[in-house]
């Protein structure tokens, strides 16, 4: 697997993965367009050595000294296999680089596999956000400490 940054011809790809890893509050590929052609984001692609297909996709954005992570998504058949934490390290990386001090998601509190992976690379938990992904479908905003983050994992 390689990480590289986005480009607008794989928007396809990203739209495909989108689909599959979201039942509710997909993003529309005119979203994703908008941020591959963001200049405040960093949209990065997971690719498959093998065939070079995109096999992961992450979104960032950094506003003084907080990043965001947006999204994370990673082709079913392939998760579980480090490549959404490749994703966010390298995010993380980026943002730390342009003087982020911290970096910010959400995330659905029912997303076991993604709350375990975020809290594994030292995201921990704020708040909660009531309904922020419909009725009865809440969001844990978790923060990760960028500095904290580079002297436990470098």
């Amino acid at each position: 697997m390689i990480l590289g940054r986005a480009h607008l011809a794989d928007l396809p790809a990203i739209a495909g993965l989108e689909d599959e890893g979201f039942d509710h509050a997909a993003w529309s590929p005119d979203a994703w367009r908008g941020e591959l052609q963001a200049h405040d984001r960093l949209v990065l692609v997971a690719r498959s050595l093998a065939d070079d297909a995109v096999i992961g996709v992450a979104t960032f954005q950094t506003v003084f000294e907080v990043a965001d992570l947006h999204r994370v998504v990673v082709r079913a058949d392939r998760r579980g296999q480090g490549i959404g934490r490749r994703l966010v390290r390298a995010g993380a990386e980026w943002a730390a680089a342009l003087g982020a001090e911290r970096m910010m998601l959400e995330v659905d509190v029912t997303n076991v596999a993604a709350r375990r992976l975020y809290g594994g690379l030292g995201f921990a938990p704020v708040s909660k956000r009531r309904d922020y992904y419909g009725a009865g479908r809440d969001a844990l905003v978790m923060s990760l400490d960028l500095g904290a983050f580079w002297r436990e994992t470098a």
